[in-house]
């Protein structure tokens, strides 16, 4: 298994790498939604667009969701106006509702195939404390004026105190969605090149993008929409992040009458969405999300798998898998300019797991601010606003990452390198520490367990079997490769000398 069903139950283009070096109007760094959405709409626009992804297109984060198309984002805008008013609340709405209608208009006049159905969408409660927070929200919705009503009860079977349903919301099979989308990109003479990891970027009257074997692209405006900004112009946005991994699993169920997506607002937190795509009646529970880098020791797929079980009688397991995403202190997204001195550098990041309305929105935003210079929703998402700075979340993360930062550099390791299949080690070897694994085959991997990020120390994941930041969330798999950013470089193997510690943010 690990792998996710949407990605499972879609056929890639295999685009080609980035080859030669080129120019353009406007260069995309990222094939996620957010980033398909920018080059799409840029494209349709007039200019001339080349997108570059360190992957496959669609094949992060965005092919790793819960296929959930909606305006529902847990407790959201209540918190919004307590920070910043009514007006920004509603704001965010529309933007949210602008990309869900955005989507369904693409794939009705594309006559896209990718599952998209319109649906309900429920916030659950289970406490007092649930309650609590439910009604406040419900308030702030309806002073917003958003189709939603209050209820008791659930149409599955699960007792609840209190719910909020959605209504006219959307599902949909995003890596679908996103390899159609590319197709679409292509048609309107737009470029794709994949498995096209970009290292540099030179800032300018026309910004320049590098790879590591230093092939290059030459725009007049850059988008940065790869997950995380690798490069921030001194912006500080891996300070601003926060890095969360959650897990999903999906089995066979013999239910008919079970319809609908679900989240709860208790911890643990789940999220329930039934779906029946390519004849498969399947249950996707997720939930068990904790930063990156600091799992408990247990199996978070069993946990979820025997909620299912207890609740659904699900018993056939078929996919899991995992995602990462990143939290901003504020729980909007940063879409907009780079910062205030930046004028042709545009980013979009901080989803906080609602990636597909979120970053589909950005690709309307930026799109707009690059060809009209201005946006409806652009003071709302702006990533220069001030609150998100020293607010109580944002001190906590930088806290907690000094701390991790401090703890990771005073554990030395263990001086015993007899290391079993399957087990890994910190260990101390010619008075520098490395993380070791031998893997199933008997074959021992020693890597420089030093961030190449900012210079944090990694920590295992024994679930996915890689090396995680618990700073900034870079992930690197036993043998050293990158997995995932800010990160730009891999880990080097032992004898091969040090990491190299080179952010490309500054």
């Amino acid at each position: 298994m690990n792998q996710s069903y949407w990605i499972e139950s879609s056929v890639n283009r295999g685009y080609s790498k980035l080859n030669s070096s080129e120019e353009c109007d406007c260069a995309v760094i990222g094939g996620g939604i957010a980033g398909l959405t920018t080059a799409y709409l840029l494209s349709k626009k007039g200019k001339k667009v080349k997108l570059v992804d360190a992957n496959e297109i669609g094949y992060g984060c965005t092919g790793r969701n819960t296929g959930k198309i909606t305006t529902q984002h847990n407790i959201i805008y209540s918190k919004i106006k307590k920070k910043y008013g009514i007006e920004k609340a509603k704001n965010y709405y529309d933007g949210n509702k602008s990309a869900v209608d955005f989507i369904e208009n693409l794939i009705k006049e594309n006559e896209i195939e990718c599952e998209f159905k319109r649906t309900t969408s429920y916030v659950f409660a289970n406490s007092d404390k649930g309650m609590k927070d439910l009604r406040e929200e419900f308030d702030v919705c309806k002073e917003i004026g958003i189709d939603c009503e209050f209820v008791y009860e659930l149409p599955i079977p699960l007792e609840v105190k209190g719910a909020i349903l959605f209504n006219n919301v959307a599902e949909f099979n995003p890596k679908m969605y996103c390899d159609n989308l590319g197709d679409l990109i292509i048609k309107e003479g737009a470029t794709i090149y994949e498995n096209s990891p970009i290292v540099e970027v030179e800032e300018g009257a026309k910004c320049t993008i590098k790879t590591r074997e230093g092939k290059y692209i030459q725009c007049n405006q850059l988008v940065l929409a790869a997950h995380f900004p690798f490069y921030d112009g001194l912006s500080f946005y891996f300070a601003r992040l926060n890095p969360d991994r959650s897990y999903i699993v999906a089995g066979y169920t013999e239910s008919t009458n079970l319809e609908g997506m679900y989240i709860s607002v208790d911890e643990p937190r789940r999220s329930i969405h039934y779906i029946n795509g390519n004849g498969e009646k399947l249950l996707l529970i997720g939930g068990e999300n904790h930063k990156v880098g600091e799992g408990k020791d247990i199996n978070y797929y069993d946990v979820l798998k025997d909620y299912g079980a207890s609740n659904f009688g699900v018993s056939n397991y078929k996919y899991e898998w995992s995602a990462e995403d990143y939290i901003t202190p504020d729980y909007m997204p940063y879409i907009g300019a780079l910062n205030k001195s930046t004028k042709n550098i545009f980013v979009a990041t901080g989803f906080n797991k609602w990636g597909l309305t979120n970053g589909t929105l950005a690709g309307i935003i930026i799109s707009d601010l690059i060809v009209d210079g201005k946006s409806e929703y652009e003071e709302t998402f702006n990533p220069s606003r001030m609150k998100t700075y020293f607010s109580t979340e944002f001190l906590k993360h930088n806290g907690d990452v000094a701390y991790r930062y401090i703890k990771g550099k005073l554990n030395m390791g263990d001086l015993d390198t007899d290391i079993k299949k399957g087990e890994e080690k910190i260990i101390f070897l010619d008075g520098n520490r490395y993380g070791a694994y031998r893997d199933n085959s008997g074959e021992l991997f020693i890597v420089d367990i030093t961030c190449t990020h900012l210079g944090c120390e990694l920590s295992w994941n024994d679930i996915e079997k890689s090396w995680d930041c618990p700073c900034h969330g870079s992930r690197f798999n036993y043998e050293g490769g990158i997995l995932e950013g800010p990160a730009t470089e891999p880990l080097k193997r032992y004898k091969d000398g040090e990491n190299k510690i080179n952010p490309k943010i500054l």
